[in-house]
């Protein structure tokens, strides 16, 4: 019997514009459209310059490779044969992983500045886009990466999870509302998780427009930023937080000596005043929120605040006010901070600490923070609204890793793509979509 399909077949090396990688015609047109590589060669002037390469072509190199999914600087080797993507970017040939080691460890501490103060001024100018902001909510969290080999900085930290790794301990902030990247600063490993946490909020705080008044501002964070100077410090600057109360004898004993009112859903509620820590100042206003132990013994394991015989309590310190319930409704969706940092981790190579030089991956990180956030103004502006809160996986899946070829027809240049893909309308739809967009021919810088 006669086998069914194609049976000859020949092979050949000699296509020279297909890529993996078609759907990064978006990101490239919607770079375009924001004049990212004018920006960087413009306001990014202490870059080194390469032999080959411009400073500009080197960090839109990088960054990407980040958002293709490429988890390291050597895995990069791929895109030397990608005829397309060299087309992207206008390149004849894509830098090998030396050149763009070498170029991270030469950049100066001042080019990192300027890469971040242009980071700042785009999105001091896209998160009001498309409508403008009244409000702002700020989530903070640390995360700990662990290093292999001998990295500058990476230090033995204070994770129980992972004694005696060597690691980094970078502190983020990001902005609720539209879940974008606010803030970040990459620490070394031994610093504990409320370490270098004012001077990160008054960061954090500089770059919100002057025009929003800090009681339109909150904060919240939880029991790893509980600390005296932290809550004078907001409440100094007359902005509302929300954090996490420590298990200190004092706040376990007032929380369960207080009088609870019951909830039609079984949850109790109760406030009272006390000292942030029994040596401490004056006293603040405390939330305690109970509920009967679950019976599920997989939901009772993942608790981590504390509980008693027959309660698990939720403790919270506030200058908001709300009643005590709507404090903790407040509170709860900033559990969305943890997908922010797991896809930062996992989708993106923040995980993947690409040199033995601090400064080099300090600028690999804000890099990789830079790249983050044009993914998430790309989702924003162009996708449709199922899709904001997406995933940089889904992202790739629906819309960048696909199979095309440049081909120039009529006198221009046409990107074949496969003629059943699923997600055809939203790609085009996204494509139309940024050609409307209007950015600024000039914008604020800030300071």
């Amino acid at each position: 019997m006669r086998p069914k399909g194609t049976t000859a077949v020949g092979v050949s090396f000699e296509e020279t514009h297909i890529t993996h990688f078609g759907g990064m015609w978006l990101i490239q047109r919607f770079c375009n459209r924001l004049r990212l590589r004018h920006l960087i060669r413009r306001n990014v002037r202490s870059l080194p310059r390469g032999s080959n390469y411009q400073a500009s072509e080197l960090i839109l190199a990088l960054m990407f490779s980040i958002i293709m999914g490429l988890r390291r600087i050597n895995k990069t080797e791929i895109l030397q044969y990608n005829g397309a993507f060299l087309e992207m970017l206008g390149l004849k040939k894509f830098p090998d992983q030396s050149t763009l080691r070498r170029f991270l460890k030469r950049m100066p501490s001042q080019a990192i500045r300027e890469l971040v103060r242009l980071h700042d001024s785009l999105r001091a100018y896209l998160y009001a886009m498309p409508a403008p902001r009244t409000t702002l909510t700020f989530d903070l969290d640390s995360v700990v990466i662990v290093v292999y080999g001998k990295a500058e900085g990476a230090r033995v930290g204070y994770n129980p999870k992972k004694p005696g790794r060597r690691s980094y301990h970078p502190l983020l902030c990001f902005e609720a509302h539209n879940q974008e990247f606010w803030h970040g600063s990459l620490r070394k490993g031994n610093a504990y998780t409320s370490s270098g946490a004012v001077p990160f909020l008054k960061a954090c705080l500089k770059k919100v427009p002057g025009n929003m008044a800090r009681s339109r501002i909150r904060f919240r964070m939880d029991s790893g930023f509980y600390s005296n100077k932290i809550i004078r410090f907001l409440e100094e600057q007359g902005v509302g937080f929300v954090i996490v109360a420590k298990e200190y004898s004092n706040i376990r004993a007032r929380a369960k000596g207080c009088r609870f009112q019951r909830l039609t859903n079984g949850w109790e509620v109760a406030e009272f005043w006390e000292k942030v820590h029994h040596r401490w100042g004056k006293k603040h206003r405390f939330i305690a929120v109970r509920r009967p132990i679950p019976e599920d013994p997989i939901e009772a394991a993942q608790l981590t605040l504390f509980k008693d015989k027959k309660y698990i309590y939720h403790v919270f310190v506030t200058n908001l006010d709300l009643d005590p319930w709507r404090i903790y409704l407040f509170y709860n969706p900033r559990a969305a901070i943890e997908k922010n940092i797991r896809e930062l981790l996992y989708d993106y190579p923040m995980g993947k600490i690409p040199t033995e030089t601090w400064t080099a991956n300090v600028a690999f990180f804000q890099l990789l923070l830079f790249a983050a956030n044009i993914v998430h103004w790309f989702k924003r502006l162009t996708l449709p609204r199922n899709y904001h809160n997406a995933t940089l996986d889904t992202i790739r899946t629906d819309f960048i890793v696909l199979p095309a070829r440049l081909v120039r027809e009529n006198n221009k240049h046409v990107v074949k793509l496969p003629h059943d893909h699923h997600y055809q309308k939203e790609f085009l739809a996204a494509m139309d979509t940024i050609g409307k967009l209007n950015f600024p021919e000039k914008f604020r810088f800030c300071k």
